[in-house]
């Protein structure tokens, strides 16, 4: 894996982006960071999540999943978020090796693995971003 690989524009490359880095797993952030994303999409704007540390072993564990079927879940709002395919979940290469889950686990929870890298260049060319 390259930090320098180029990734896929989102869905609509015209149309507005965020960044959103996720660090933490506490519920009250996740699901701060869920309901800016929806509210983000519902609004034309194309969001990218990286996941980091906490956060993405709370991905790759299923816990988001677990509370997915509550109504207000921080679960169910990125699912419906991301079913609407202006939504990319990315992996910080670092903490993909250092998670005890291993990077190929990880891989199955996200669209791709990236570098800090690649990371930096998504914030330069996003409208915001935002760090949890």
């Amino acid at each position: 894996m390259s930090p320098a690989r180029e990734l896929p524009p989102p869905p609509d490359a015209r149309s507005p982006t965020w960044v959103l880095l996720l660090q933490r797993d506490s519920e009250e952030v996740l699901y701060e960071a869920a309901a800016m994303t929806a509210a983000a999409v519902s609004l034309g704007i194309a969001v990218t999540l990286i996941w980091f540390d906490a956060a993405l072993e709370a991905l790759v564990s299923g816990r988001l999943e677990e509370s997915a079927p509550e109504p207000l879940s921080a679960g169910r709002l990125l699912r419906e978020a991301r079913e609407a395919g202006t939504v990319r979940y990315l992996a910080c290469s670092a903490s993909a090796v250092a998670s005890r889950f291993r990077a190929e686990k990880a891989r199955e929870s996200v669209d791709d693995i990236v570098g800090w890298p690649t990371a930096i260049s998504l914030i330069r060319a996003a409208e915001r971003s935002f760090i949890w």
